[in-house]
């Protein structure tokens, strides 16, 4: 959730997966939908149990990615956009636009449609704490847009 400032105020996380979530989540299977996925690296708020990771970008749009979202007992596959730009300050600012989401489950999409606002809400908090894609990012704040 963000405050009405729209500072992130969530226990979202982005870390390493640590090995016992790999199995927990069954990541490993999620992975074999998307052949060159190499995801190490997640946000996750383990309060609520929900997590979101990017899995690929497009060859031929590096800019489109695959992040797999697990929010409220469902599973989802969305494609975001993510444009960065270098801003003054030692700041940097990504621009986020939602491309689509693979269909779900009936379960899930249920859930998503009763709840489509606090599904989004929750995205770009979790948005917000994965930045960049970077752990250890070079610059000294970071700015999230989102589009959606």
């Amino acid at each position: 959730m963000t405050d009405l400032s729209g500072e992130l105020t969530v226990a979202f996380i982005y870390e390493r997966i640590p090995e016992a979530d790999i199995v927990a989540f069954g990541l490993r299977e999620i992975d074999k939908q998307f052949p060159m996925a190499v995801a190490s690296r997640w946000v996750i708020d383990r309060e609520r149990n929900f997590y979101l990771r990017y899995l690929t970008y497009d060859r031929e749009q590096p800019s489109h990615k695959n992040f797999s979202y697990f929010w409220n007992g469902n599973l989802y596959s969305l494609r975001l956009r993510s444009e960065g730009q270098d801003m003054p300050d030692d700041k940097w600012k990504t621009s986020w636009s939602w491309l689509g989401m693979r269909e779900p489950e009936a379960d899930a999409r249920a859930e998503f449609e009763a709840n489509r606002t606090a599904f989004m809400t929750d995205i770009k908090d979790a948005l917000r704490a994965y930045r960049d894609g970077s752990l250890s990012p070079a610059y000294s704040a970071h700015i999230a847009e989102f589009d959606f």
